[in-house]
């Protein structure tokens, strides 16, 4: 997710960045001049106002009279009055905007589970758009996953996602060193760890020093949980997020089960052996990828466009890296795991302060932008003004730097469904892209889903940070060789019987049986 704002000509792809709303594009935008037919047979009916708070990622976002913004409204038969935050202060800025009850008319939130946010939606501050979605062919396009996704445990949808890919992906390994080194792919665990420690002791980039290392990573900067390292616990687990269903049907958390001190101990002997970079404990996540693309580690816990990133970072220096997305690593169960993403990152809510009879033109508007033209208009502007295009490729001309138009600014707010989200990156090759999207219709196949998703537990809720502290500084201390690895024995047998631990799970079982009748 990085930008390249002095450059004259970026290299973009049809559903933009990971940092924006992302869809794969046909259709063409009109030139600036022209009007939509729908426009035409509304022009006698005035302009509806539509109120939005969204973010922005550039340097500044657009202004009322920016031209893309205009054309929006000539085409939607809107007057849009936007409130655009920095992303560095927007959870804040929606905090306070949704305690003040004057809400705008679209709000982008960052996490439609937060409690205020769960809390106004039980309250009925939020439209329940369920019986409303089949109507606008676009919206209804999304994916059912992304939708269920964002359900309370009340089953009712009070959110249109802000969609994303499907599949995120997990892991990414050197694939030149693979070939240098006459390895296969890593399939399981063991493949896994074999690799790492030829990266780690047999000189894969020959350069004749004991300087690389096999994995690099960091853990979460709140101490919740082990970062990137995550994908080792959850393959281990079988499990996304450390929730699954056992045989019987019951929502359990892997947190106390036996795979989890597996895991532990493989995490243990690795960093022992000198598999994992020594600073993986104080690394920030981009520290992390700078190891990589200085071609000092050869595997990388990342999403499968991060591939690129890392890839093209390694390539200012060899020519020949490339970081292949793995598609699955297969744990102890004998199960393919990758991880099911939620398939949005943040949610648009409309308050029930507004009529039902604006409610239908609001959704009017989303809709146009989910189609090819709207967000092809709305993240890139104007054919032949802002960008040209090849296939899926965009280049963006000087022009949309001139007048903000990107990806990163309405871009948020108009969002289309691409199943590729996550084969994106700025700059991508194509041949690279292409096998990208490989990758994802691989690891569709076999993700798994969180069952967890959208339940509400009053005690997990008041709980789970001490319980995720706890776990963690336990987890660090096992796998540094600071703590034996038999305390993680003891510490799982008191957390299933603290009394917390017990009640949470309950509620949490409660509320899956509520929102799935199951």
């Amino acid at each position: 997710m990085r930008k390249k704002s002095a450059a004259l000509l970026v290299l973009t792809l049809a559903t933009g960045t990971l940092l924006a709303a992302c869809g794969k594009e046909s259709g063409t935008p009109a030139t600036s001049g022209s009007s939509m037919p729908t426009a035409s047979a509304k022009a006698l009916e005035p302009p509806t106002p539509i109120s939005i708070m969204s973010t922005f990622y550039g340097a500044e976002p657009p202004g009322p009279d920016n031209v893309v913004i205009k054309e929006i409204e000539k085409r939607t038969n809107t007057k849009l009055t936007i409130t655009w935050v920095s992303p560095n202060s927007y959870n804040e800025k929606v905090n306070v905007t949704l305690a003040s009850g004057e809400i705008p008319d679209i709000t982008l939130v960052g996490d439609n589970f937060a409690p205020n946010v769960r809390s106004m939606a039980a309250q009925g501050a939020f439209w329940d758009l369920e019986k409303y979605i089949n109507d606008y062919p676009n919206l209804k396009a999304y994916p059912k996953e992304a939708y269920d996704n964002t359900r309370y445990q009340d089953g009712k949808m009070y959110a249109i996602p802000r969609v994303r890919g499907l599949e995120a992906g997990m892991l990414s390994v050197r694939k030149d060193w693979l070939d240098k080194l006459n390895l296969k792919v890593p399939q399981t665990m063991d493949d896994l760890y074999k690799v790492m420690e030829a990266f780690t002791k047999n000189d894969p980039d020959g350069n004749g020093k004991a300087d690389t290392v096999g994995l690099v990573g960091n853990i979460d900067s709140g101490g919740l949980s082990l970062g990137s390292f995550n994908g080792i616990i959850s393959t281990f687990q079988n499990a996304n997020d450390s929730w699954k269903l056992d045989n019987s049907g019951k929502l359990i958390n892997m947190t106390t089960d036996p795979s989890t001190k597996e895991a532990i101990a493989w995490l243990r002997k690795a960093y022992a052996d000198g598999l994992i970079h020594k600073d993986f404990v104080t690394l920030k996540n981009t520290q992390a990828r700078e190891v990589v693309m200085a071609g000092k580690a050869g595997v990388s816990f990342d999403a499968v466009s991060t591939g690129w990133v890392l890839t093209e970072g390694i390539r200012k220096t060899d020519p020949k890296g490339d970081m292949l997305p793995l598609v699955s690593l297969i744990g102890p169960s004998g199960n393919k795991y990758n991880s099911k993403s939620l398939g949005y990152s943040g949610v648009f809510v409309i308050p029930k302060s507004v009529p039902e009879a604006k409610l239908k033109k609001i959704l009017t508007f989303i809709d146009y932008g989910a189609s090819d033209e709207g967000y092809e208009l709305g993240a890139y502007g104007f054919k032949d003004v802002h960008f040209a295009k090849d296939g899926d490729f965009y280049k963006q001309t000087e022009q949309a730097q001139k007048d903000i138009v990107s990806t990163s600014a309405f871009g948020q707010i108009f969002t289309k469904y691409n199943k590729y989200t996550y084969a994106i990156a700025p700059n991508i090759a194509a041949d690279y892209y292409n096998r990208n999207k490989g990758i994802i219709d691989e690891i569709s196949k076999i993700s798994i889903s969180s069952p967890a998703t959208g339940l509400y537990s009053e005690t997990w809720t008041k709980y789970r940070n001490e319980f995720f502290k706890k776990t963690t500084d336990l987890q660090v201390k096992i796998i540094l060789g600071s703590e034996p690895l038999e305390s993680w024995d003891a510490f799982a047998t008191k957390l299933a019987a603290d009394p917390n631990w017990v009640k949470a799970m309950e509620e949490m079982n409660a509320a899956y049986k509520k929102k799935t009748g199951k």
